[in-house]
């Protein structure tokens, strides 16, 4: 009994299923961060799928963390041997989320009829309109997160939120926040793009510049003439929207692992805005540059498509921020 309540003693083979369980729970919420709402996706299928893929990987696995609760709960066995048991459950989760980061899966097993991106409000009043105009900077990883466009809101996942940033950026505090906004601002995955880009455009050799970046740039660019993204008069002269997007995110992100203050998060708002008006005219041309760097980002055409689709739908979709929003206000 603890705090005048009376908990059941599991069984050693109930201990190993909660552990199998809570792995694979973490498992999937890092995957929703990561992978974000993919329309049609359906999570359930794809959580049944990763636990029959464990099974099979390991066909005695719920014996092996049998043994362990059991030496666990005998209390037969030293700290490390504690400790390791603990580790493997963690590492069991790490294999899980790197499978789905990877895509190790049939993904046609996981997606329902509907395929459409979702724009999603609140409508719960608590933003003026320029705060709105400052969110909807980061509206292309909101509509991909399946979060709502119009309000900050609140991270449901904040300890997995917290890994995350730390794991992509080393952001832990405020200083490290501001280090990385820095640092996007000033290269992110944009500069190398940029320089190939202007070679490109200028007829000039890109002698001196990354091999693979100079690849990456023809793949996507070529790619979004080939399949009517833009033409040749429109072309993105930057990829500079792809690092403004994470900016904005990345400063929501902080503030709701409590890393920054509100207004922190505002200021940090407010300087991506101020890059992005100083290079884009239209909230088309801003999309455009955000498919280009998304897709340049790995050098592939899959992440161009789904930017493309996230863009086409926030350009169209009367429920989109840039729609009710004026550019230039």
């Amino acid at each position: 009994m603890e705090n005048g309540k009376t908990y059941e003693k599991q069984t050693p083979e109930e201990i190993a299923r909660a552990a199998q369980e809570a792995a694979i729970k973490s498992a999937m919420e890092q995957a929703q961060l990561m992978l974000g709402n993919i329309p049609g996706m359906n999570m359930q299928d794809m959580q049944a799928q990763i636990m029959a893929q464990m099974q099979a990987a390991v066909p005695n696995l719920v014996d092996i963390q049998t043994q362990q609760a059991t030496m666990g709960t005998l209390g037969d066995v030293d700290a490390d041997t504690v400790c390791n048991t603990g580790m493997k459950n963690m590492n069991d989760a790490a294999d899980i989320t790197q499978s789905l980061m990877n895509l190790d899966f049939n993904a046609d097993d996981f997606f329902d009829d509907n395929d459409s991106w979702e724009i999603k409000r609140s409508k719960d009043g608590t933003l003026n309109s320029e705060q709105l105009r400052l969110l909807a900077l980061g509206a292309p990883i909101l509509v991909y997160n399946d979060e709502y466009t119009d309000t900050i809101g609140h991270q449901e996942y904040v300890d997995s939120l917290k890994e995350q940033i730390r794991s992509w950026w080393e952001v832990t505090d405020r200083e490290s926040a501001f280090e990385i906004v820095d640092w996007l601002l000033r290269e992110g995955h944009h500069a190398e793009a940029d320089r190939v880009l202007a070679a490109m455009r200028n007829g000039q050799e890109t002698e001196g510049i990354d091999e693979d970046k100079v690849e990456d740039v023809s793949l996507i660019t070529d790619y979004m003439l080939e399949n009517s993204i833009c033409d040749m008069n429109s072309v993105p002269h930057t990829a500079i929207a792809w690092d403004l997007v994470r900016i904005v995110n990345l400063g929501r992100w902080a503030f709701q692992c409590g890393y920054i203050t509100e207004e922190d998060m505002w200021n940090i708002m407010c300087v991506a805005d101020e890059t992005a008006s100083a290079n884009f005219s239209s909230w088309e041309e801003y999309g455009m540059s955000f498919v280009l760097g998304r897709g340049v980002w790995h050098g592939d055409t899959d992440d161009c498509q789904t930017a493309y689709e996230i863009v086409a739908e926030l350009l169209k979709n009367e429920d989109s921020p840039w729609l009710q929003l004026s550019w230039s206000d």
